[in-house]
């Protein structure tokens, strides 16, 4: 479990010089899974529409961005883009991985599959890892670090036993954090009956899922916690416990597309013969330390880039195909065998997503768009989901079947030139450096939610703030004195906040040294944390807006963008 060899399933006959007809009007992405969690409530569901547009068209430009900052070979991105911008005639590929975690068995390469499926469950491991799996490090915990944490492929699961110890449910998710926090942000009411209605647990409540004493300053109604205690850990029950969406803080839609696109630039391949070459499936690890995106030795993150990658080499421009999400496949029952011979499928229950979908004009895309599935068997039955044999053993862990399906993304491209190659991303000289913006919050946010420490099976515990998101806060025209948090990186005390309009301005008030893993980010790290007064004018420009960092000497900076939402009055 856990150990086969990475896969893809892609076509590359599907990327063909012939593109499939091309969308009429406008393009507005759909949400993940084309999934309508208002579809009582049409109003509901096109503001839902256009905030989950508004996030993607923000993700997509960090994205494309990369980091200009501080690191050297990392040009402006060519070969992806933005449908919002432009969308061309394209085809779809899809790419698949497993869902069990490939960095145990790589970490830990003399423990049984006995051992890897209860580390894979419990997030306890045997020992420690180098803290850099591209170069040179020093052991540390077990990381990426929270209550599921190690489950760290876009895909997680919570178990729920009997006072037996047998597993009767499981319930795995691979929905992305943001779209919830967006869903909230349109109608707290919504999550709350979601939940009840995913976990069949009609008890849980607004307060429930709720930040404690924080309020929404443009809302004026609670503040979603996403580590909330019906969504945190790898065990379910009565009282707590369960898995909505994805927590591990790499596990996030924004990093996806930001790996996504970061592999579109190509790289001088060291054991090619010449220039830019194509990098084979067995080098994809080092193409992900080449690039810096993602997390070697991971079944997703080398498998992704590398496919993308090589979609490039091939002179294709690509994208992640409307809907852009992480979407969990059938699983292989061939191996399974239930105590009264009924088939295993059975119980194989798809909670939220679709096992086919269509893309805008109604032809098949690749794969199945589950979003949250359950396997469980019916009380009738008279056995437990732990009487189920795979591969002649008895299910004692979810991880066994975790072991069983595959992750996927869908991507689409169409025919374009093959970009330059460069050589491997480096750092900057100090002087070449800019200061970078890296999230921007509501102060009473971020104050909450970093001082609130999440436990975690390698006793290293995080701030929330790790699990926040890249989900713009939203600002009016016309409103002074917001208080925000701007958190940056090599900042100096002459550094200046400005935006990309100048109708909103900061003030500086005062910065701390804090440590987080910013979403997408496998480790925490050290930042700057800057205190701001934010004032916005009347004549802003409704929609997202970019942060600028400039510190003495330098003239011309680069904007972040997408960092704050300003919306009508």
């Amino acid at each position: 479990m856990g150990q086969s060899k990475i896969k893809t399933s892609v076509d590359e006959k599907s990327l063909s010089d012939k593109p499939s007809k091309k969308q009429l009007g406008s393009f507005q992405f759909r949400t993940p899974a084309n999934i309508q969690d208002f579809n009582d409530n049409p109003s509901k569901q096109q503001q839902l529409t256009d905030l989950w547009n508004t996030n993607l068209d923000g993700f997509i430009q960090q994205g494309m961005l990369g980091n200009p900052y501080n690191a050297t070979n990392v040009p402006a991105t060519t070969n992806y883009y933005n449908p919002i911008d432009s969308n061309p005639p394209s085809s779809p590929a899809n790419v698949q991985w497993q869902a069990f975690p490939g960095r145990l068995a790589f970490n830990f390469p003399n423990a049984s599959a006995d051992q890897l499926n209860e580390m894979a469950d419990t997030g306890v491991m045997q020992g420690q890892i180098s803290n850099n799996p591209c170069g040179n490090g020093n052991p540390v915990p077990y990381f990426p670090y929270g209550p599921r944490g190690w489950q760290d492929e876009y895909c997680e699961w919570a178990v729920t036993r009997n006072t037996a110890g047998k597993i009767t449910r499981l319930d795995f998710t691979c929905e992305n954090p943001e779209y919830w926090n967006s869903l909230w942000l349109i109608d707290p009411n919504k999550v709350v009956s979601l939940y009840q209605s995913i976990l069949a647990q009609p008890q849980i409540t607004m307060a429930d899922l709720s930040l404690p004493g924080v309020v929404d300053p443009v809302t004026n109604r609670p503040v979603y916690n996403p580590l909330n205690k019906w969504n945190t850990g790898p065990v379910s029950s009565a009282t707590q416990g369960g898995a909505v969406h994805l927590t591990s803080t790499p596990n996030t839609l924004q990093t996806e597309i930001g790996l996504a696109s970061a592999a579109t630039v190509q790289r001088n391949n060291p054991s090619g013969s010449t220039g830019n070459t194509t990098w084979p499936s067995s080098q994809y690890n080092e193409l992900l330390c080449d690039a810096q995106y993602g997390q070697k030795h991971r079944n997703s993150d080398p498998n992704i880039g590398g496919t993308v990658n090589s979609f490039v080499t091939k002179g294709f421009v690509a994208t992640l195909a409307d809907p852009p999400g992480l979407y969990i496949q059938q699983p292989d029952f061939s191996s399974y065998q239930t105590p009264d011979n009924t088939d295993a499928s059975k119980y194989w229950k798809i909670i939220r997503g679709s096992q086919t979908l269509t893309d805008q004009n109604g032809n098949q895309l690749p794969g199945n768009f589950i979003l949250h599935a359950v396997f469980e068997v019916p009380a009738n039955k008279g056995y437990t989901v732990s009487d189920i044999l795979i591969g002649g053993k008895p299910i004692n862990w979810g991880s066994q079947i975790a072991g069983t399906f595959k992750m996927q993304i869908v991507a689409s491209a169409f025919k374009g030139t093959v970009p330059k190659g460069y050589d491997a991303v480096g750092g900057t000289a100090p002087q070449d450096t800019f200061p970078q913006p890296l999230q921007l919050f509501n102060q009473n946010y971020f104050t909450a939610m970093y001082k609130t420490l999440v436990a975690n099976p390698s006793n290293y515990p995080i701030p929330l703030l790790s699990n926040s998101t890249y989900v713009a806060p939203t600002v009016k025209p016309s409103t002074t004195n917001i208080s925000m948090v701007l958190i940056c990186s090599s900042y100096t005390p002459d550094t200046q906040v400005t935006f990309d309009d100048p109708g909103i301005t900061a003030t500086v008030n005062s910065s701390q040294q804090v440590s987080y893993a910013v979403p997408g980010n496998s480790m925490p790290g050290t930042y700057t944390a800057l205190f701001l007064t934010v004032n916005v004018a009347a004549n802003v420009m409704v929609g997202l807006h970019g942060v600028i960092l400039l510190k003495s000497g330098q003239t011309t900076g680069i904007p972040m963008p997408a960092l704050v939402n300003v919306v009508p009055s």
